[in-house]
């Protein structure tokens, strides 16, 4: 191990607050579903394939909604390459793992069985806030009945994402639109106009964010090239190249982690000032 697990789970902590603040807008992340302990009867293949299903009417339950649905080589490709910190990651709840991949909904389900009855139960959440927007169990004694219970029920779970973003007006004492529309123009009348200095700060710490970003994804990668480097060297090779191998890998971590961290800041920054000149 490159480093003792305290400081790889504290690496971890800071690169979720970063992945967070730049999470990717309507894109929703369905885990693989985790059988709770071991059942004879179902095989890993057909979890998986229930899985796939679940994803299948995720993506029927959202279409030409401009949303995107992450496939399995997706959420791998996201995950950190360091073995050990993708450790630490599985062992995460969904909403820490969808901050991480930067997806804006989660979902993850469980695989059970009660007597002679499989169970699968699935939950959808909200990764910035941690909101859980709803859940399903499935019930069926055989992993046919499994399938058609997904095909069923999943898709109405997925809905919820688009119904979470719709807002409605039922009230009929709140204004019409052309009453809003009357109002911000008086508004707009009788408000000063603000300066556009603070926009171009805002726009300039936003560039700045996302170029510190870019640095430590970069950092990332050549990290994990780095680190295999290492790992592959023979063991006839000096001491004293291993000791310098070694520390370009740490070298590349921390960059990795300011450039994280500082592209987080910037960002954040940006994102207040927006709101104050908002």
């Amino acid at each position: 191990m490159l480093k003792r697990r305290n400081k790889t789970t504290m690496r971890n902590t800071l690169i979720l607050l970063a992945a967070a603040a730049t999470h990717a807008a309507n894109t929703l992340a369905v885990l693989e579903i985790i059988p709770k302990a071991e059942i004879e009867d179902i095989s890993i293949t057909e979890v998986r394939h229930l899985t796939d299903e679940l994803r299948k009417q995720a993506v029927q339950a959202l279409p030409n909604k401009g949303y995107t649905v992450l496939t399995r080589d997706n959420m791998f490709a996201l995950m950190p390459p360091d073995e050990e910190e993708a450790e630490c990651l599985a062992e995460s709840c969904a909403v820490e793992i969808g901050r991480a991949i930067g997806a804006e909904y989660i979902s993850q389900g469980s695989l059970g069985k009660f007597g002679s009855e499989f169970s699968v139960s699935i939950e959808l959440y909200e990764t910035m806030s941690g909101k859980l927007l709803g859940s399903i169990v499935m019930e069926s004694g055989d992993i046919k009945g499994l399938l058609t219970a997904i095909r069923e029920q999943a898709k109405p779970l997925f809905e919820r994402i688009i119904e979470s973003k719709t807002i409605k007006i039922e009230d009929p004492t709140k204004p019409d639109n052309s009453q809003f529309s009357t109002l911000n123009s008086q508004l707009n009348q009788d408000s000063p106009k603000k300066s556009s200095t603070p926009t171009w700060i805002a726009i300039s710490l936003d560039v700045l964010g996302a170029a510190a970003l870019g640095f430590g994804i970069y950092q990332h990668v050549q990290k994990g090239k780095l680190y295999k480097d290492y790992k592959d060297m023979p063991l006839y090779m000096p001491q004293k190249e291993y000791d310098a191998a070694l520390k370009k890998v740490n070298d590349a971590q921390d960059l990795r982690d300011i450039g994280f961290i500082t592209g987080g800041v910037l960002l954040g920054s940006g994102i207040a000032v927006h709101i104050w000149v908002w």
